[in-house]
């Protein structure tokens, strides 16, 4: 008995600071979260100049130097906002897929649900395709740029993925590249119809999800009549850029 509770007594010191050490951590990721969250709305609301990381410390009740630990440049704390809003959009649309089989459905519901998204969240899209700074600024420190990470990668992968699929579910042989440069296709319509309202606020505009699904669907219906048109030719089941033009 005596040896159980000096055993104890050893294991209990070791418990406290695995939970004070667990606590340190949960703190940490609370604070660097706050951060992020703070910077988004700043960087939304205003440029790269315009906002400093002493606005961002003042904001959340910290000192500018506590902000530095966790984002050492405002740069960086810019490219770490954009990350986060990528993962989260990317996590979406993956459950999105996984709801239906049918490669058509599936590409329409990615498109609705990526507008969907920009729709309720416009100080993410605002942070994350901001137009203010350089090139420059789009840079980690180990010289890659933001459009090359693997998180961007991954995030457009859902789009030409689900164009791929559903190119391949018309039994078309698509070229290389090509679901690529219709995905880009799709989300330069997407982003058109987000940023239309976000850059004219004074325009009484239509509902924005109604009018991705109109710009969207249009998209993909004639896509679709081109790839019947397309069943009649020679060449087919291989198409290319042209099938579409």
């Amino acid at each position: 008995m005596e040896l159980s509770i000096l055993k104890k007594a050893a294991k209990a010191p070791a418990a406290r600071r695995f939970q004070r050490r667990a606590r340190r951590e949960a703190d940490k990721e609370a604070l660097r979260s706050l951060i992020i969250e703070t910077a988004r709305k700043e960087f939304a609301a205003g440029t790269l100049e315009s906002v400093s990381i002493q606005r961002i410390a003042d904001s959340i009740g910290y000192s500018k130097g506590t902000v530095l630990k966790y984002y050492p440049t405002k740069i960086l704390l810019l490219l770490a906002v954009k990350q986060q809003n990528l993962e989260t959009v990317a996590e979406r649309l993956q459950a999105v897929r996984a709801q239906t089989s049918d490669a058509e459905l599936r590409l329409r519901r990615v498109m609705e649900a990526y507008i969907g998204y920009w729709a309720d969240n416009p100080d993410h899209f605002r942070s994350l395709y901001s137009m203010s700074g350089t090139v420059e600024d789009r840079r980690f420190p180990d010289g890659t740029y933001f459009g090359d990470t693997e998180v961007a990668r991954r995030g457009f992968e859902i789009f030409a993925l689900s164009v791929r699929e559903f190119l391949q579910a018309s039994g078309a042989e698509p070229a290389s590249g090509l679901a690529s440069r219709l995905a880009s296709a799709l989300i330069s319509c997407g982003h058109g119809v987000i940023a239309l309202p976000l850059g004219t606020p004074t325009m009484k505009l239509p509902d924005v999800r109604m009018t991705g699904r109109l710009a969207i669907g249009n998209m993909i219906d004639a896509w679709s009549a081109k790839l019947a048109a397309a069943r009649a030719e020679k060449s087919w089941p291989r198409i290319s850029l042209s099938t579409f033009s």
